[in-house]
């Protein structure tokens, strides 16, 4: 029993591999389950890839017919750290969080927040799209409570 979860640990690193990039990805939690092209991570989930961390109850990974992950899912308490392409340290909380390996593309779902380390700019609203280099950010509230954002502006 203990082989197989070592090979299957070895093989989920294995598919994380988003890109080409020679990525380390570190992922403690208490239960792994991996049903097709589905794998589902439960118990105190986190996971480091370099600098960038993610925090979750519980994180789903899809992946495609080679076993290449296509997207993330995150549910409940999840707390993120995100380096950007331009090297901006970005640190959040939301509920729920759906990273699109292939758009590079991350939407923070319900009570979300984002703020850049070192600077005043803040993201807060019910969604956040995010973009991995940190070129593009969309904001969207509730009726009872509007979307904020807080920047400085360079001179």
């Amino acid at each position: 029993m203990m082989i197989y979860r070592i090979l299957f640990i070895i093989l989920f690193l294995e598919i994380c591999h988003a890109n080409s990039k020679k990525d380390t990805i570190d992922i403690v939690a208490q239960q792994f389950k991996s049903v097709g092209n589905t794998t589902t991570i439960t118990g105190n989930v986190k996971i480091t890839k370099g600098r960038d961390t993610l925090n979750a109850d519980t994180v789903i990974v899809y992946t495609d017919k080679e076993r290449k992950p296509i997207s993330y899912e995150a549910k409940g308490n999840v707390k993120f750290t995100l380096i950007t392409d331009d090297n901006r340290e970005l640190r959040g909380k939301s509920k729920r969080l759906i990273y699109n390996v292939i758009k590079d593309e991350y939407r923070f779902y319900d009570d979300a927040f984002v703020q850049e380390i070192g600077k005043p700019n803040t993201l807060r609203g019910d969604e956040i799209i995010l973009t991995g280099d940190g070129n593009y950010a969309d904001v969207v509230g509730k009726k009872n409570a509007p979307a904020r954002v807080i920047f400085s502006l360079e001179k």
